[in-house]
C-alpha cells in the first residue's frame, strides 16, 4: 500500500472519528445517468491540436514532421551524440542483447521470496528470468519462464526488464540494483502473486523509451519492430523531430536569425523549456491525457498542459522521500522561488554531458557559486574537506526511497541546514481533495477541462484502495463523481470520463450503472482494452455474465496471451455455475501462467462443483500457498467455502 493510500485511510477514519464525515463529505451528488441508447453519442469534438494551433516559430512541432533518430543527427554533431549517449538519459533503454553488462550473473542469480523462487539465466545473449513455486503437496509446478528482451534504466540506480511476447510487453519480476547494492532481487513494486508479469502501458514507456507505437487503444500491445530507430531516450525528446532540420541543413538552406527548424532550448521562455523536462521528471501522483491528446503527440517548444494534466499530493500529503519527485522538490525549493523564472533543470544539469565522479564535486560548487559568489560556505575548513568540499553533500544530501527498495535518492528541495526532515504526521484537511494540479501556468486548461481531468486522475485512484476501505472509496468517489458529472454534461462524447465514472459506480455499489457507463465507453471506443475491461469487471459484479463474457472474449481476442482477461471470463462462466466450461478457461490459462493463484483457486471450485472435491481442496490450498500475504490467503479461504456450500 503506497503512502498516500495510507495517508487518505487515515482521512476516513479520523472523519468517522469525529462524527463529521457529513461535513466534508457532503450528501451523495444525483448518480451519472448513463443514457439508455449509447448508440446516439458521439465522440466530442476537442479543442484544436496545440501543434497546430501554438504561436512558435519552430515549425519541427507540427504533427506532420517527422522523427528520424539519433544516427541522423550523429553526422553533424559527433561530440555531443558520443557525450549524450554516455548520460543516464542516452542510456535510458537498451536491447538487453546490445546492452553493457553491469549486473552479474554468477551463485547469487537465485532468490526466495514471496513463497517463490526466481533465478537470471544467460546463455550466450540471451536472458530468461525465472519462477519457481510447488504445489500443495510439495511438487513442483511447471515453471514460469520468460525472457528478457529490454533493460530498462541507464544502471545508475539498476535496471529493470521487458520482455515482448507477440507484440505484448510486460515487465518481468526480477530487477537489478547498483548503487553499491549490486543484488537481484523483485522488481519494485511486484506482488509476485498478482501473476509474476506486469503489463506495460505507453504511459510506463513514455519516459524510459524513445518512441513506440501502441496497437489501436490496446494496454499493452504495439507495433513491431517495437523501436522505430533505438530503444533509449534520444535527441529529438528534447529538440523536437529532426526531420526538417536534417532536409533543409542537408542541402544548406541559408538560415536568417535563430534555426526554426529544430527547438533550441535555449531560446524557449523558462515555462516552455521546463516543459521539456516535465514529461518525464515531473510524474508527479497522476497524469491525465487531455481531450483528444496522447502522450507522444507532444512536442518540445509547446506546453506539456495542453497536452498532459499533472497532479501531485496536496502539500499536507508530501513525501519528500518519495523517489518521483524531485521535479516537486526543486520548485519548492528556495532557489527556485527566488530566482523568479530563472533557474530550471538546467541551470544545474547539463542534459548532454554527465561530469565524471571525480569532477561532480566541482561542477556543482560552481553551478551553486553562479548565485551564492560572495557568500563562502559557513563550515570549517576541516568540516568542509571532511565533506569534500561540496556544496551538494550538505545542501542535496541522499536519503532512502519510500517506494523503491535498495534506493536512495536526492534531496532537491535544497534545504539550507542539509538535513532531510523526518516527514511530520500529516493529515489532510477535512473536505480538502488529496490531489492538486502542478503549479497551473498560462498554458493551463481552463476551468472546466482540468476539473474533468481531475476527476478522471480520482478516480483512477481508487483502484489503489482495497475492497474493505468502503468510507475511504465513498469518500473520494464523491469528489470524482462531482466533477465528472459536470464535465459529461460538457462533453458526453468523452470515452474516458465514462470509463471513470464507471469505476466511480463500482466503487460506490452501484454496478448497474457501472455497467450502462462502461457500455458507453466500449461504444465510444470499441477497440479500447481498458473500457472493455471496466465492462466485464462491471458486468461481473452486477450477474450480468453474458455481457461480461462478451467483453471478456473481445478482450481475449485483442490481447490473446493476457491473464487477467481469462481470469474475467473465467469468473463469468462461474457466475453461471458452467463449472465444465469455466474449467477449460481455467486450464487453457495455467498453460500460459502456471503460478497464478487465482487460477487454481477458480480451478478448485470448478472440481468440487463437479464431484471432485479431494482435487478441489488441493488447489484450493495450491492457491493459498501461493498467495504471498495473510489477507489475500484468507480472502481465498473463505471465497472458496462460500463457492462451495
Amino acid at each position: 500500500m503506497n503512502s498516500l493510500v495510507r495517508i487518505l485511510l487515515a482521512v476516513a477514519l479520523i472523519a468517522a472519528i469525529g462524527g463529521v464525515w457529513y461535513g466534508f463529505y457532503r450528501s451523495a451528488p444525483a448518480a451519472i445517468e448513463p443514457p439508455n441508447a449509447v448508440e446516439t453519442i458521439l465522440p466530442d469534438a476537442v479543442a484544436p491540436d496545440p501543434r497546430l494551433a501554438f504561436d512558435t516559430p519552430f515549425r519541427n512541432v507540427k504533427p506532420h514532421v517527422k522523427y528520424v533518430g539519433d544516427a541522423a543527427c550523429s553526422g553533424c554533431h559527433p561530440t555531443i551524440d558520443k557525450n549524450y549517449h554516455a548520460h543516464p538519459m542516452g542510456r535510458s533503454a537498451e536491447y538487453v542483447a546490445k546492452a553493457s553488462a553491469i549486473e552479474t550473473y554468477d551463485a547469487k542469480n537465485s532468490l526466495n521470496v514471496q513463497g517463490y523462487g526466481l533465478r537470471v539465466e544467460r546463455v550466450g545473449d540471451a536472458v530468461r528470468h525465472r519462477m519457481t513455486a510447488n504445489d500443495s503437496t510439495g511438487k513442483p509446478l511447471p515453471d514460469l519462464v520468460v525472457t528478457s528482451d529490454v533493460a530498462i534504466g541507464s544502471g545508475t540506480r539498476g535496471r529493470s526488464y521487458l520482455t515482448v511476447a507477440d507484440g505484448a510487453v510486460t515487465q518481468t519480476p526480477i530487477s537489478w540494483f547498483g548503487q553499491g547494492v549490486d543484488k537481484w532481487d523483485v522488481s519494485p513494486g511486484f506482488d509476485l502473486s498478482r501473476g509474476g508479469q506486469r503489463p506495460i502501458g505507453v504511459e510506463c514507456l513514455f519516459c524510459h523509451v524513445d518512441r513506440v507505437e501502441p496497437v489501436g487503444r490496446s494496454q499493452n500491445r504495439y507495433r513491431q519492430p517495437l523501436f522505430a530507430f533505438q530503444a533509449n531516450v534520444g535527441c529529438e525528446r528534447c529538440h523536437g523531430p529532426g526531420e526538417l532540420h536534417v532536409a533543409e541543413r542537408s542541402i544548406g538552406e541559408p538560415i536568417t536569425g535563430i534555426d526554426t527548424t529544430i527547438v533550441n532550448p535555449k531560446h524557449l521562455s523558462s515555462e516552455l523549456r521546463m516543459s521539456i523536462c516535465q514529461q518525464c521528471h515531473l510524474q508527479g501522483e497522476a497524469r491525465v491525457a487531455r481531450r483528444g491528446r496522447d502522450l507522444f503527440d507532444y512536442r518540445p517548444g509547446l506546453p506539456w498542459e495542453q497536452f498532459t494534466s499533472v497532479f501531485v499530493r496536496h502539500p499536507d500529503a508530501v513525501d519528500p522521500h518519495h523517489s518521483v519527485g524531485q521535479f516537486e522538490q526543486m520548485t519548492a525549493s528556495q532557489c527556485f522561488t527566488a530566482s523568479v523564472g530563472k533557474m530550471d533543470c538546467t541551470t544545474c544539469h547539463d542534459p548532454h554531458l554527465r561530469p565524471a565522479d571525480s569532477a561532480m564535486a566541482a561542477h556543482f560548487n560552481a553551478r551553486c557559486q553562479t548565485c551564492h559568489e560572495k557568500k563562502g560556505c559557513s563550515l570549517p575548513a576541516p568540516a568542509r574537506m571532511a565533506k569534500d568540499n561540496s556544496c551538494i553533500t550538505c545542501h542535496m544530501p541522499k536519503a532512502s526511497s519510500t517506494n523503491i527498495a535498495h534506493t536512495s535518492i536526492t534531496d532537491h528541495r535544497i534545504p539550507r541546514l542539509g538535513s532531510v526532515a523526518k516527514p511530520p504526521t500529516r493529515r489532510l484537511p477535512p473536505g480538502v481533495e488529496p490531489l492538486v494540479a502542478f503549479r497551473p501556468t498560462q498554458y493551463a486548461p481552463d476551468a472546466d477541462e482540468r476539473s474533468r481531468d481531475l476527476g478522471i486522475a480520482l478516480a483512477d485512484k481508487l483502484g489503489d484502495l482495497p475492497p474493505a476501505a468502503r468510507e475511504m472509496r465513498r469518500y473520494l468517489s464523491s469528489f470524482a463523481e462531482d466533477r465528472l458529472m459536470m464535465s459529461l454534461k460538457l462533453w458526453p462524447g468523452d470515452r474516458r470520463s465514462w470509463q471513470a465514472s464507471s469505476g466511480i459506480h463500482s466503487a460506490r455499489g452501484d454496478h448497474s450503472l457501472a455497467v450502462k457507463a462502461a457500455k458507453t465507453a466500449v461504444h465510444l471506443a470499441p477497440d479500447s482494452e481498458k473500457a472493455l475491461t471496466r465492462l466485464a469487471q462491471a458486468a461481473n459484479d452486477d450477474r450480468q455474465f453474458d455481457a461480461a463474457i462478451a467483453a471478456s472474449e473481445e478482450l481475449i481476442r485483442i490481447n490473446p496471451k493476457a491473464v487477467d482477461h481469462r481470469l474475467l471470463l473465467a469468473v463469468a462462466y462461474l457466475g453461471k455455475n458452467d463449472y465444465k466450461k469455466a474449467e477449460t478457461i481455467c486450464r487453457e490459462t495455467l498453460a500460459i501462467h502456471s503460478l497464478h493463484p487465482q487460477i487454481h483457486l477458480y480451478l478448485g471450485v470448478c472440481q468440487h462443483q463437479q464431484g471432485d472435491a479431494k482435487g478441489g481442496r488441493q488447489s484450493r490450498d495450491t492457491a493459498i500457498g501461493l498467495a504471498s500475504q495473510p489477507a489475500q490467503k484468507s480472502a481465498f479461504g473463505e471465497w472458496y467455502a462460500q463457492q462451495t456450500r
